[in-house]
């Protein structure tokens, strides 16, 4: 008879939303059965778990117990619920490499039922205290995310591909690679899925809702080969930030290259996008370093790094200093000096209240 305790059973955590998830990489990279309401349910057991870990509030040998508000996962729907609830119970995560030997099979959660909390209606979850520590042991690298984006992820393949791109950002890695028949494995891919089946169904689903969802860029391209089948993909992250930040500097690159003529020329066709008054204009033209401080906030909007401005035409008035100014009472306006023949032609003025980028402007034109 064996003398070893039974783990016991604490008290259901007082659930308390966190805006940040953490997770060990182990769960991160295992293969998961989860449909998309499953995973929501997991990934707010997660956003408790994980806490608790950080504060060194989870026992040894000790059996945890979760109550997760139906509220939290839907306010119409609560067969929705009910049935992943059901099917929950009987799903597992597993961890398996061939090249090792090893592998692991884990069912998270043997008990699931409904309960009433203070007169709200939860789900109690039970997870095993041999369980907990690959939920919970973070270890000197975990995933981090946030978890409003993985809730509004409506794809169960785009959440799982935020969750793998969420751990190669916590490293600080923008690259890296995956075996295809690895990463169809880890994504729970239907057996029989050819590559395109992964692409389409699995890769540009995720693509386009990381994107809408959570400003990420994923790329990816094939690395390796096997006859006519693509078995190794490199992929690339970039944030909106980093998107911006470089379009700014492809922007000023283009500056730099131009003669004053063709900047000021420039200036003019991206000042169509503002509602600037006629003197406003020729003053930024005729003006060295308000020229400069033009294009620099032009890239600024154009590339979305300034993404919460009402008003392009305040916000760019008031960064140039000018928008205390009042126009001049000579009836006779500022020239500039334009009789070097210029390689953009001026056009009409319009206002479009639509902020541009200078290789836009250039595409645009046909001069790039």
């Amino acid at each position: 008879m064996s003398n070893t305790p039974e783990p016991v059973l604490s008290a259901p955590t007082l659930f308390s939303r966190h805006s940040t998830n953490y997770q060990p990489n182990f769960f991160t990279e295992s293969r998961q059965e989860f449909t998309e309401m499953e995973k929501n349910i997991v990934t707010l057991v997660i956003n408790q778990i994980g806490h608790m870990a950080l504060k060194g509030e989870i026992k040894p040998d000790t059996n945890l117990r979760f109550h997760i508000p139906f509220a939290e996962l839907t306010t119409k729907r609560y067969d929705q619920v009910a049935n992943a609830a059901e099917t929950l119970q009987l799903k597992r995560i597993s961890y398996r490499n061939d090249k090792t030997q090893k592998f692991h099979f884990i069912v998270p959660f043997p008990s699931i039922k409904s309960e009433i909390v203070d007169g709200k209606k939860v789900i109690e979850l039970t997870m095993f205290a041999d369980v907990v520590p690959h939920f919970a042991q973070l270890g000197k690298r975990y995933t981090k995310y946030e978890c409003d984006i993985m809730l509004s992820l409506s794809s169960v393949y785009a959440k799982r591909m935020f969750d793998i791109v969420s751990m190669y950002q916590c490293r600080g890695q923008y690259r890296f690679t995956y075996q295809v028949d690895l990463l169809m494995d880890i994504l729970n891919c239907p057996e029989g899925y050819t590559f395109n089946d992964f692409k389409k169904n699995a890769l540009w689903v995720a693509q386009r809702q990381l994107q809408e969802k959570a400003g990420i860029n994923l790329d990816w391209i094939p690395t390796k080969k096997v006859g006519k089948n693509i078995v190794e993909l490199e992929f690339s992250v970039k944030t909106t930030l980093q998107l911006a930040v470089e379009g700014i500097r492809q922007d000023q690159e283009t500056v730099n290259k131009m003669s004053i003529n063709e900047a000021v020329i420039t200036a003019w066709q991206l000042m169509k996008n503002y509602k600037l008054k006629n003197w406003q204009k020729d003053l930024i033209a005729s003006e060295h370093n308000l020229l400069e401080i033009f294009f620099r906030v032009n890239s600024e909007l154009a590339s979305g790094l300034r993404q919460d401005i009402k008003n392009p035409t305040a916000y760019l008035v008031k960064s140039l200093g000018i928008d205390q100014l009042k126009a001049p009472k000579t009836k006779t306006k500022p020239k500039t000096d334009l009789s070097t023949p210029s390689l953009f032609p001026l056009g009409p003025t319009v206002r479009t209240e639509t902020s541009q980028s200078i290789n836009a402007i250039l595409d645009s034109l046909g001069l790039t």
